[in-house]
């Protein structure tokens, strides 16, 4: 039960960070890629790919748990949810590399690479539909009401 609550609590954590990264990488894009804003937005980005990777973790016991506490357990709202939350896993995966790839150049006392924020706004952007997409799946596999 403990990871059904970890999953539905951190969860929110990355479906308001993915839009919020994506949103400070657009603002910051024209600023040096080894200043002090993107100093933090590469951390971010890799602290935002944890918590995709424990969200993602914790989701097969959260099905569990929730097929003893749903009635009727919406099989393929799981199977569709779990399907979009591994993509969602695997593009944050990958801007978490680039933050990674951000700071390795940075204590190498190079500067990062200037396609690197171009292609953080593609994955970003393209996750945030993804991720907001999972959430409403997510919603509905409790909320079969609303379908």
């Amino acid at each position: 039960m403990i990871f059904n609550w970890l999953h539905i609590s951190i969860v929110h954590l990355a479906v308001i960070g993915t839009p919020w990264l994506a949103y400070r990488v657009i603002t910051q894009r024209r600023v040096p890629l080894d200043s002090r804003p993107w100093k933090i937005t590469f951390s971010w980005l890799i602290i935002l790919a944890v918590i995709n990777g424990i969200a993602y973790f914790t989701g097969p016991e959260t099905a569990d748990w929730t097929k003893q506490v749903l009635e009727s357990f919406p099989q393929e709202h799981v199977e569709n949810h779990a399907l979009w939350g591994r993509i969602t896993f695997v593009i944050q995966g990958i801007t978490g590399l680039a933050g990674v790839m951000g700071w390795a150049s940075i204590l190498q006392d190079e500067k990062p690479e200037k396609i690197i924020p171009k292609i953080l706004i593609a994955l970003l952007t393209i996750n945030t539909v993804v991720i907001l997409y999972t959430a409403h799946l997510g919603g509905l596999i409790r909320r079969t009401d609303l379908m």
